[in-house]
């Protein structure tokens, strides 16, 4: 699996979004290639609190 590259403030885990803009579904595994999110989180993110956005991108940091 390749790593994601991530800037600095996403490394910090603020809740920029991790969206790279390079959208790659990968149904096996349900989540984009690129940013690592489900379509759930993709779609939800600007609505979610930023609680909700540090927890995303804390499972998304576990798979790197």
């Amino acid at each position: 699996m390749s790593k994601t590259m991530y800037s600095k403030e996403q490394q910090g885990l603020n809740s920029n979004s991790p969206c790279i803009k390079q959208c790659d579904y990968n149904p096996e595994l349900e989540i984009c290639s690129s940013c690592k999110r489900t379509i759930k989180e993709i779609r939800d993110w600007s609505k979610m609190s930023e609680k909700q956005k540090l927890s995303v991108l804390h499972r998304i940091r576990k798979l790197d």
